[in-house]
Formats: structure tokens, sequence, C-alpha cells
């Protein structure tokens, strides 16, 4: 019998994911992540961070998020930086959001046109109008999104 590849343990276990056995999905996605498959060290991530099939752990998670960013993947780096937006530091959230917006994550860009905004006074307007105007335009984001940088975009044009 011919050992699985990290493809065949990824789609393994984003089948069980599927199926709701979170226990088996978790133990194929860290199969699949030491076998080199780079989106399951993301999916390893997410699974610690929500607390599906293993004890929520926020610290692993990161660690899992920042291996998967490392490795090219862009969702490991947008995940990482909700995690670092979610804890207040904004630094590193626009670190990584820059990164995932670099790679093609246009769901990025609204969260660094949110994140410019958010610092007040100290706004980079200019960064604020052209990250938002590219989430507005961007067909690779949902609707609501578009929406929701659209409304913001007219918000700053009232000031």
């Amino acid at each position: 019998m011919q050992e699985p590849t990290n493809d065949d343990w990824f789609l393994a276990a984003n089948d069980a994911w599927d199926a709701g056995a979170h226990k088996k999905a978790l133990s194929l996605f860290l199969k699949a992540a030491a076998a080199g498959e780079t989106h399951a060290l993301n999916s390893v991530g997410y699974f610690l961070d929500h607390g599906i099939g293993v004890k929520q752990n926020a610290e692993a998670a990161r660690a899992w998020y920042r291996k998967a960013a490392r490795a090219g993947d862009i969702a490991g780096c947008a995940n990482l930086a909700i995690c670092y937006r979610d804890e207040g530091n904004f630094r590193w959230a626009r670190f990584w959001f820059e990164r995932a917006y670099a790679q093609g994550d246009d769901d990025a860009a609204l969260e660094l046109g949110r994140l410019f905004l958010w610092e007040g006074p100290n706004q980079n307007h200019r960064k604020v109008v052209d990250y938002l105007s590219k989430a507005a335009a961007s067909p690779r984001i949902s609707a609501d999104g578009r929406k929701e940088a659209g409304s913001l975009l007219k918000s700053l044009a009232r000031k």
C-alpha cells in the first residue's frame, strides 16, 4: 500500500472536519502539517484558536498561524493579524494584514482601513482612504465587506 501524501492527509482532514469528526480532523491536519502541507499549519492553528476537537489555546494557535504565515499561507497571515488585532497589538496586526493583502487577500484591505481609522487623531488619512477604496472596489471580498468599506468612505467624506 502506498504511503499517503500530504495532500491526502489534508483532504482527509477536511473531509473529517466536514463530517463533524473534529478530533480525527485535527489528527489528520497534524499529519499533513508534519508532511509539509502549508495550509494544514493554518488549520491546526484554527482548531487551537477556536477549541475545535481540542482545548482552546490562543498562544499555541498563534504559533501555528505564524508557521503557516512564514511558509507563505495567506490565511495564516490573516489569522495571525486577527489574533494581534483582537489583543490590541495594532502594530503587529498591520504588519500581518499588509502581508496578507500583498499576497492577494483583499479582505485584509478592509481590515487595514479599519486599523488606520481606529488610530483616531493620529491616523494616516491617506492610508485609510486608500485601503478602504481598494476594499470597496474589490470583487474578491464579500458584498457586506464592500458595503462596509463604502460606508466608511462616505462617513470620512462627511467629516
